[in-house]
């Protein structure tokens, strides 16, 4: 039994780049070749049963979990799933941009069921009747942040 491979596996089954599945190789690069894609395969397959500290803390750091999830700990929960999140690129850009604007509670339940529709079964009614709801609610405009600095525009009116 290989209880760390098993571990480090189950981040990668969970861990994507531009959309596609984390490799060995992607790790070498991320890491800058602090830790190479061959000592990635060994740890995987069980060839290596204790990698360094230094290596436990680039890997965590690199698949956002806790240093304690290498120890058999579960890093479920709110938290977990925030640095599961940020550990993907293109989901770290998005909570960057969102973190220079404060998002009303009405935008944050717009974002949240957003997600509910790319998340979703494309199959499900329910998925196309909520996508034509979004729809119905968004602005048509040249670009996202045009989108976002005209619904500023209506707020700043309102609340005058």
């Amino acid at each position: 039994m290989n209880a760390f491979g098993d571990r480090l596996n189950r981040l990668f089954e969970r861990a994507r780049v531009h959309g596609r599945p984390l490799t060995n190789e992607d790790i070498e690069r991320l890491t800058n070749g602090r830790i190479s894609a061959n000592h990635v395969w060994q740890l995987r397959h069980g060839r290596n049963h204790n990698p360094g500290l230094d290596t436990l803390q680039i890997l965590a750091s690199v698949f956002g979990v806790a240093l304690d999830y290498f120890g058999g700990y579960d890093d479920e929960g709110d938290e977990g799933a925030i640095r599961r999140a940020l550990a993907q690129p293109e989901l770290r850009e998005v909570v960057v941009r969102l973190g220079t604007v404060q998002v009303s509670p009405r935008d944050a339940a717009r974002l949240a069921r957003i997600v509910d529709v790319l998340l979703a079964d494309a199959d499900d009614p329910n998925v196309a009747a909520l996508s034509n709801d979004l729809g119905q609610n968004h602005r048509t405009t040249e670009s996202g942040e045009a989108s976002y600095h005209a619904r500023s525009t209506d707020r700043q009116a309102a609340e005058s």
